[in-house]
């Protein structure tokens, strides 16, 4: 046995999303989860926000000990009378109450914008921060970064700050980004009008639709109309039909394969056709017959309608099907229980019943704990419990963190 060994061991490196070939944030892949830039008007007033929250604080200073320091500052009071004014104590406690408030509001600030991606001002006008790269929290060090970034930018009055609030106007990739959120890697969405990142249901729904395959077109067939054009000659077209399709196909004939008046079905040339002569016909006695019964055929059920599910697989529905973790048929007698796997534990035992109707499909959520939604045109729309709700070809229905395509079979 070797007295030494090399270990390996295989680190599991997180794979990211949405990124290009060069590792660097696509726009079109956010864009496609249907996250949206955050306007620049509701940045600006969430700044403002932030800013008034922070003002308000500072009240207690400006009330109860601004006044006294004016005094000393403007020579109306000496230090021994500044420090034996009847209002020095008072002057004491209302500047250490700022500070303290002050700095709690800073470190609340801070977390909930790396952690939760908002501040006060974000909260109120429906804004998130997120990292550009992960769609995820930004963290607490991008956060404190972005903001040092601007208060250093204080170096130049005025002009400083006011570039780094302007840069966001000339972000090349037309996502609002200044120069302070992209030494943080931080990006500014719209959660009012678009996907909320912190939704973690909705995320990985977001995500499966984008990675989902489209599916495949049905390929048009030929048509086997007869052209309006007299003079085209068809290429194709029907005999005759019957109930068993078609039983002969018609050609244009040639010259000196036209039948002659007076020869039924002579295809021979003209000068060449000769009559025919009569056969003597015996008289065949009549027979009597009994009518045969005919047994009655049963048509088979046709699948009209079917569920694709995320991982490939169809689901016919030519009857009620119970779908969940491990449905239970007694709750809904006559329908078939088909058990779908979930990693994320996001489905119910019994989730979703689907039913066969004119149309397409009645989907009926059977009370399960995350809900069951139909996404129609890039929109979901929440499936209420008990409730019965038709759905056809195109649909998409989420079934907790599953998906699954209402298609025509």
């Amino acid at each position: 046995m070797p007295v030494g060994a090399i270990w390996e061991i295989d680190e599991k490196k997180q794979v990211v999303e949405g990124l290009d070939a060069e590792g660097r944030a696509d726009p079109a892949y956010a864009a496609a989860l249907g996250l949206l830039n955050a306007p620049f008007g509701r940045r600006a007033l969430a700044l403002v926000c932030d800013v008034a929250f922070w003002m308000l604080l500072q009240l207690p200073l400006w009330l109860g000990a601004v006044p006294l320091l004016l005094k000393l500052a403007t020579g109306s009071i000496s230090s021994y009378g500044f420090v034996n004014h009847p209002s020095f104590v008072l002057a004491i406690v209302m500047a250490g109450v700022t500070t303290l408030l002050s700095l709690v509001f800073c470190i609340v600030q801070l977390v909930m914008h790396g952690r939760k991606g908002m501040t006060i001002g974000k909260a109120i006008t429906g804004l998130r921060s997120v990292n550009v790269r992960t769609l995820e929290k930004p963290g607490v060090g991008a956060v404190l970064l972005r903001f040092l970034i601007v208060y250093v930018s204080n170096i130049v009055p005025v002009l400083g700050p006011a570039l780094f609030l302007a840069s966001p106007t000339f972000d090349p990739d037309r996502r609002g980004r200044g120069l302070h959120d992209k030494a943080a890697s931080v990006w500014l969405v719209d959660v009012r009008r678009g996907l909320q990142p912190y939704d973690e249901k909705r995320m990985r729904v977001a995500r499966k639709m984008v990675k989902a395959e489209p599916t495949q077109e049905r390929e048009t067939l030929p048509s086997l109309a007869t052209p309006l054009d007299p003079a085209a000659q068809p290429q194709y077209r029907p005999g005759n039909r019957g109930s068993a399709g078609v039983l002969g196909i018609a050609r244009p004939y040639e010259a000196h394969e036209r039948p002659v008046s007076g020869s039924p079905l002579a295809t021979a040339p003209a000068a060449e056709a000769q009559p025919v002569a009569p056969q003597p016909v015996e008289p065949v006695a009549p027979q009597s017959v009994a009518p045969q019964p005919v047994a009655p055929q049963r048509a088979e059920p046709v699948a009209r309608f079917g569920l694709r599910l995320d991982t490939g697989e169809s689901i016919p529905v030519t009857e009620p099907v119970l779908l969940g973790r491990n449905p239970d048929a007694a709750v809904h007698p006559g329908a078939r229980a088909v058990a779908l796997t979930d990693d994320s534990k996001s489905l119910s035992k019994t989730h979703l019943l689907v039913r066969p109707v004119e149309g397409g499909l009645e989907i009926l959520d059977c009370q399960s704990t995350n809900g069951s939604g139909l996404i129609r045109a890039g929109v979901e729309h929440e499936v209420a419990a008990g409730a019965p709700v038709a759905t056809t070809d195109g649909d998409t229905i989420r079934i907790g963190d599953r998906t699954a395509a209402v298609v025509r079979l």
